[in-house]
């Protein structure tokens, strides 16, 4: 391991941890109170989502002519997605041009494939919350008609005409005009439909967590699904946000206002986040070791 990506840990690791001992204190008090099991299978939706999340970023891969093995692609995409929690949405780039390159992915096809992925996201985080929100309260969808405008234009650059013809400028930017780029329906589709699974797992852990603090099961299903991906889709708008701190607390809170209180939804989304932390570092930790393991063996 090399010094920078000794200093990348490092730093990733001290983050994750200020960033837990800061939040902690906010939801101590709720997470003694709570079911435990409910704590568990939330924690478990979050890993699903995450596996699900990886799997949409590697069903891309083909399109740069490299099929990348499920183990290594893990490790790749687990343990340069905890530079999300350093400020910027700069570093899990940068951390992911380098680790692909080891496997055989250009960097500059790594950046493109980064940002398709970003895309990927925005486009069926703002499909979903779009289409669930006229089931949670109308008047949500008359106060912000622009969701599904922005949403629809963000879906037509998944489309593979778009997609090839960004892609093609971005590569030439880059310098790389020839490397290879096969984006067909089937990627597009692939892609996108994990994208929305992810969406789906990621809002069951908002609503366990819902749950374990007292709001209807009943009533907050739709809610927890359509904050949880219009608030991940936006932070990931907002760059400057690391893992888009303080704008997903913000979203849940205001998708979640019909079900519960203010109160309530800022906890839940705290302990959501804590637990993808948790997730995040767990999985990465993992991808890394089996990573070693095999590498040894070989």
């Amino acid at each position: 391991m090399n010094g920078i990506k000794i200093a990348f840990m490092v730093a990733v690791v001290v983050a994750g941890a200020l960033y837990v001992a800061g939040q902690w204190d906010e939801v101590s008090d709720a997470v003694a109170s709570m079911n435990p099991w409910l704590l568990v299978l939330a924690l478990v939706s979050v890993v699903a989502a995450l596996v699900v999340s990886m799997l949409s970023w590697i069903v891309v891969w083909p399109a740069f002519g490299v099929r990348l093995p499920v183990l290594r692609g893990a490790r790749v995409f687990f343990v340069s997605q905890l530079g999300k929690y350093l400020p910027g949405s700069v570093w899990p780039i940068a951390a992911q041009a380098q680790m692909a390159g080891e496997v055989g992915l250009a960097k500059s096809s790594s950046i493109v494939l980064s940002l398709i992925a970003m895309l990927v996201s925005i486009a069926t985080g703002l499909g979903v919350g779009a289409v669930l929100l006229p089931f949670i309260d109308v008047r949500l969808l008359q106060d912000y008609w622009w969701l599904p405008i922005v949403g629809i234009a963000f879906l037509v650059c998944l489309t593979p005409p778009v997609m090839r013809f960004g892609v093609r400028l971005a590569l030439r930017v880059l310098r790389r005009p020839d490397a290879p780029f096969r984006y067909g329906w089937r990627v597009a589709g692939s892609s996108s439909g994990l994208q929305v699974t992810n969406w789906l797992f990621g809002g069951v852990q908002l609503w366990l967590v819902l749950i374990g603090l007292g709001v209807d099961p009943a009533r907050s299903f739709v809610p927890a699904v359509a904050g949880f991906a219009l608030a991940f889709a936006l932070g990931v708008l907002l760059i400057p946000f690391p893992a888009g701190l303080g704008v997903r607390e913000v979203v849940i809170a205001l998708v979640l206002a019909s079900v519960t209180t203010a109160g309530v939804a800022a906890t839940a989304a705290i302990l959501s986040r804590l637990l993808y932390a948790v997730a995040d570092f767990g999985l990465a930790g993992v991808a890394a070791a089996v990573g070693r393991r095999r590498a040894g063996r070989g």
